[in-house]
This record gives C-alpha cells, structure tokens and sequence, in this order.
C-alpha cells in the first residue's frame, strides 16, 4: 500500500507543475515589466520640472509652469493655464525643430526634423524657416 502512495503523491505533483509554470510565466512576463512601467512613469511624473512640454492621458499638451506636491500648472495655449494631476502626464514631449537641407544641383531639397537640444531654442535655420 505504501508504494501505491507514494506513486499518486508524485503523480499530483507533476500534474500540478504546468500551474507552477504558467503562474512562474505570468510573473516574469506580464508582472514584472509592468512593475518596471510603472517605477519608470512615477519617476518621469516626479521629476517634471517648469519648462517641460508633456502629453496628459486626455491628449492634452502642455507646458508646465509650476509642479506642486501631485498637482501640475499648464500653459496649454498662450495665456491659458490649467492645473491637472501629475498621474495624468502620459509622456514628456521632445522638441522638434524643422531644419531646411541645402538645395544641390543633382536632388530636391527638402525638410528634415532634428531633436532640439537647448530646448525651446530655436535653431537659425529653423528661424529662416519660419520667415520663408
């Protein structure tokens, strides 16, 4: 009788082991990364200084001008200032600037989108864009 026990004892253990795994799946797949997501976007949303263009969850973009505890004050248009929660930013907008090539004898010109790195510093020739 012991030998017939401790076979169904080992049997329940192996059909129990693809739970174990799924559950172990689940955790390295789906748990953790979104444990990450969410360390990474509390981080971003406190670290939002004045200056900042950002995206709200509702599409709003913005710039803020002042970071209380949790609360943020926009500018969303000029002279148009609205206050939202910090969990609301979705992401941190880059500036984009348009810089114009050089016309060549051989191809078109065209526009091409550079990151901005002093901010909201306008390069020269994205100015001589904007006049054109």
């Amino acid at each position: 009788m012991s030998i017939l026990a401790a076979e169904q004892q080992g049997n329940a253990l192996v059909s129990f082991l693809p739970l174990i795994l799924i559950a172990v799946a689940f955790y390295f797949f789906l748990i953790r990364p979104q444990k990450r997501r969410q360390q990474e976007q509390q981080k971003m949303q406190q670290s939002l200084q004045p200056g900042t263009r950002i995206v709200t969850a509702g599409g709003i973009y913005g710039t803020v001008l002042d970071n209380d505890e949790g609360d943020l004050l926009l500018e969303i248009a000029e002279g148009v200032e609205i206050r939202v929660l910090a969990q609301a930013v979705m992401r941190v907008v880059e500036d984009v600037e348009y810089v114009e090539e050089e016309e060549s004898g051989e191809g078109e010109g065209g526009v091409e989108l550079t990151k901005s790195k002093d901010g909201d510093q306008p390069s020269e020739s994205a100015q001589a864009a904007d006049k054109a």
